[in-house]
C-alpha cells in the first residue's frame, strides 16, 4: 500500500448517481487523507470546487489511460453499485452505503455535497423574478429526459393535479428541455440551463417537485432544503434511495399499481439496466387507474 497514490473511481450511469457519489467521496478523503482521489464520470460538473476530489475528469479527458487506468499507483474502481448483488436483490441498503462498502470505506454520511459559487446563483435570481415563494417542478429524467416512459415518470394530469394546490402561493417553474411535456400549471418553463445550472436551481429552490433522483440528490446536499416532494415509480425508492429528512415528502404508489408494476418483468428489466427498450403498450396499468395517492 505504501506505493499506492489513491484511487481512480470510474462512475457509469447519471447525473444524479454522481451527486450521490460526493458523500462516498468525502468519507473516502476523511478516512485516507494522504491518498489521492480521482473522479471520472460523464457529468464533471458535479465535482468542481469539491474539496474532497483531488481529480475531476470526463470520459473524454485525453491522456486518462497512461496517467490513471494504466498506472500501477493508482487503484481502479469501476463496479457499479447498481449491480451489486444487495442492490440487485433489492434489500433495505442505501445506495450510498453500497457504495462506501465498495471502496472500502465506513458511511459516515448520507448527505450528498454540492459546492456552488456566488455568482452562479446570483445569475439564477437574476434569470427568474418573482415576489412569491420559488417552487421548481422536474417533470421528466433519464437519459431522454423528453421521452415519457411508463417506468420512470408519473402520469402528467396526477402532476398537474398536485402542482395545482401551488399555484396560488408558489411562483412555479419548470425544468425542462425543449421536448418535455408542457405543464400548463407552470408560471416559467426553463429549456436552456447548462446541467451546473440546473443542479443549483434545484440546490437552492425555496420548494421543489421532482421525479426522479437527480432531484432528490441535489435537495438532499442542501441541509437547509425546504419542502421537497418526489414521484417515484420505484419501489422502496426512499429506503434505497432517499434521505430521512423532515421536509421530503415521498409521494407512495397506489396500492394496485404497485403490485402491477412489481410483478411485472418488463419493469424491472429496465431498472436493473438491461437495456430493453420499454414502450407504452408494455405498461402493465390499466388506462384510468391512478397511479398516485394523492
Amino acid at each position: 500500500m505504501e506505493n499506492i497514490k489513491g484511487t481512480v473511481v470510474h462512475i457509469n450511469g447519471g447525473l444524479g448517481k454522481c451527486i450521490a457519489f460526493t458523500a462516498v467521496a468525502k468519507a473516502y478523503k476523511e478516512q485516507h487523507p494522504d491518498l489521492q482521489l480521482v473522479v471520472v464520470s460523464g457529468y464533471p460538473e458535479v465535482f468542481l470546487n469539491n474539496p474532497y476530489t483531488d481529480g475531476n475528469f470526463a470520459f473524454t479527458q485525453h491522456g486518462l489511460w497512461m496517467n490513471f487506468y494504466k498506472n500501477d499507483a493508482y487503484e481502479v474502481m469501476a463496479w457499479d453499485p447498481y449491480f451489486h448483488p444487495d442492490w440487485m436483490a433489492g434489500k433495505p441498503r442505501h445506495l450510498i452505503e453500497i457504495w462506501s462498502e465498495l471502496l472500502d470505506v465506513d458511511c459516515l454520511n448520507l448527505n450528498p455535497e454540492l459546492y456552488f459559487s456566488g455568482p452562479e446563483v446570483e445569475e439564477l435570481q437574476r434569470m427568474i423574478q418573482t415576489d412569491r415563494p420559488l417552487l421548481v417542478v422536474q417533470s421528466t429524467g433519464g437519459a431522454n429526459p423528453g421521452h415519457t416512459s411508463w417506468t420512470r415518470n408519473p402520469p402528467t394530469a396526477e402532476l398537474e393535479q398536485y402542482l395545482h394546490k401551488f399555484s396560488d402561493s408558489h411562483y412555479i417553474v419548470h425544468l425542462a428541455v425543449a421536448e418535455t411535456p408542457v405543464l400548463k400549471s407552470a408560471n416559467q418553463r426553463i429549456e436552456n440551463l447548462t446541467r451546473r445550472q440546473a443542479m443549483c436551481l434545484v440546490h437552492y429552490a425555496q420548494e421543489f417537485v421532482g421525479i426522479d433522483s437527480f432531484g432528490l440528490h441535489a435537495r438532499a446536499a442542501n441541509p437547509n432544503a425546504g419542502p421537497s416532494h418526489f414521484f417515484f415509480i420505484y419501489p422502496n425508492a426512499k429506503v434505497r434511495l432517499g434521505y430521512d429528512k423532515e421536509s421530503f415528502n415521498y409521494i407512495p404508489l397506489n396500492e394496485e399499481v404497485e403490485q402491477l408494476i412489481t410483478q411485472n418483468y418488463s419493469y424491472y428489466a429496465n431498472v436493473m439496466q438491461y437495456s430493453i427498450e420499454e414502450t407504452p403498450e408494455n405498461c402493465p396499468v390499466p388506462a384510468g387507474v391512478k397511479w398516485f395517492d394523492i
